[in-house]
């Protein structure tokens, strides 16, 4: 019963933000990208079991609004993690609703924000353990060329005992 009612939550929550007409976007911060402990400290090296932040951020630091995209559900931004070139885990699992096309403008000093607390998605079972080895995290966003945003990289971690 109470993962019936969990998942009908979730399922509300993105429904709803189908319907919304523009991005949730704070109007703050600084364009980031990078991993942190859970006490909020960035790093690239965690223990096994250990869970962590992937964190994100991009600013339009234009004067023009700038167009975009959303094919898809879920968030505007997206994390991935590889090992290799094998697809481990990302933000998006559990999730298997879509919505329509949606045409954005991304406004003047607006940020797009996204945090996930990786490696697992709360409504994933089973969780997901990283195994001591070198990974790497995959963030997919709006690409805005006038932003270079094609020189974010992925970022790569280790895992440790």
């Amino acid at each position: 019963m109470k993962k019936i009612f969990i998942f009908l939550a979730v399922l509300c929550v993105l429904l709803s933000s189908c319907f919304s007409p523009e991005p949730q976007m704070n109007t703050e911060g600084e364009t980031y990208y990078y991993l942190a402990d859970t006490n909020g400290t960035p790093g690239t090296s965690f223990h096994s079991g250990e869970s962590f932040y992937v964190k994100f951020c991009l600013t339009n630091t234009t004067e023009d609004s700038l167009d975009f995209t959303m094919y898809n559900g879920g968030p505007f931004v997206r994390f991935s993690i590889y090992q290799d070139d094998q697809y481990i885990a990302g933000s998006m699992d559990g999730l298997g609703v879509h919505e329509p096309v949606l045409y954005l403008k991304f406004a003047p000093g607006d940020s797009m924000t996204s945090t996930w607390l990786a490696p697992t998605t709360p409504w994933q079972e089973p969780k997901v353990t990283l195994s001591p080895g070198t990974y790497r995290v995959h963030v997919v966003f709006p690409q805005f060329d006038v932003l270079q945003t094609y020189t974010l990289a992925n970022i790569i971690f280790t895992i440790t005992q």
